[in-house]
């Protein structure tokens, strides 16, 4: 704002994002130049590289990372004023051509640079990062910034969510929202989140399961029925019990456990394609595979094998 430049833009127009341009240029020979090419991109810079009279700049968009190849020979005065005001954090946006470097880096050879938002405060050291869990957690902006695979976690779930619902509707199932303040907890044993209704004087609670209200539309005559809600439990908190989470309950008149535990086993090695794009998966080194046929046990036949002296039904 000093120099006066607006420091936070309120649109900028791109034509590619980090993926698309990589696709697009992907046959362009190191140390050629496409100066037929016409791109604009933007993002978030994470790295900058000074040699003299050019600049490398990495960026970082919601799709991958690209290059900046700034020239001062091509962008004259407004190369030093750049470089100069551009920190790790900031996000800009750039025009110009294509080239791919001698070291085989695909990059917007840039004519045009701007400022589009001035990061006030840095990223984390770029060699140590963010490994403070107690600050991931808390900062989970800043945790996506600098752990690209946090980013990915979140478009996973998001497309997990999706899959159920389109699902359970292709199904007949309703998605049909409950109320989230209770008279009287129930459906769980667990602790509420207590709170107060000043209009209606009443003290309520933040719900602890869906599964009342949706039994409730059962008998009021919805055959199928299904919520993805907001659950709130007042008890402990770590990196994996969170007191606030999401769950789903579904329920089918006229169907018995088997119904489903078919669509339960369809439900979810579905999910595993659709998103993972196999059923067969790694979870922290431990190899899973969700194809269907699954294995049907009951509990008193799993102890046994543990524990052969036990009688469950003694």
């Amino acid at each position: 704002a000093a120099a006066g430049k607006q420091p936070y833009a309120y649109s900028y127009e791109r034509t590619h994002t980090s993926d698309v341009f990589a696709r697009d240029f992907a046959d362009l020979p190191a140390g050629a130049v496409d100066e037929d090419a016409s791109v604009s991109l933007c993002g978030r810079v994470m790295t900058k590289r000074m040699f003299g009279k050019l600049a490398f700049i990495t960026v970082q968009d919601a799709t991958g990372t690209f290059q900046l190849y700034l020239d001062k020979k091509k962008l004259g005065d407004t190369f030093k004023a750049f470089v100069d005001s551009t920190d790790a954090g900031d996000i800009v946006g750039a025009k110009g051509c294509v080239k791919r470097t001698d070291k085989g880096e695909l990059s917007v050879f840039a004519t045009e640079v701007s400022v589009l938002t001035k990061s006030l405060r840095p990223l984390p050291d770029k060699f140590k990062g963010l490994s403070d869990v107690n600050k991931r957690y808390r900062q989970r902006y800043l945790d996506m910034i600098v752990n690209p695979q946090v980013r990915e976690t979140f478009a996973a779930r998001a497309r997990i969510t999706s899959y159920i619902r389109r699902y359970l509707d292709d199904r007949g199932f309703l998605e049909i929202e409950t109320p989230a303040l209770n008279a009287q907890p129930g459906g769980a044993e667990a602790k509420p989140f207590e709170t107060y209704h000043n209009a209606l004087g009443l003290e309520l609670t933040l719900r602890i399961a869906t599964e009342l209200y949706l039994k409730r539309l059962i008998i009021g005559g919805i055959d199928r029925v299904y919520e993805l809600g907001r659950i709130f439990r007042n008890e402990g908190i770590s990196t994996r019990h969170n007191p606030e989470f999401t769950s789903i309950e579904l329920y089918q008149a006229y169907a018995d456990y088997e119904d489903m535990i078919n669509l339960t086993e369809e439900l979810i090695a579905g999910a595993a394609e659709a998103v993972c794009g196999s059923t067969s998966l790694q979870y922290q080194g431990t190899p899973i595979e969700l194809a269907r046929p699954w294995r049907r046990v009951t509990m008193a036949d799993l102890v046994k094998e543990k524990i052969p002296a036990f009688d469950f039904y003694a």
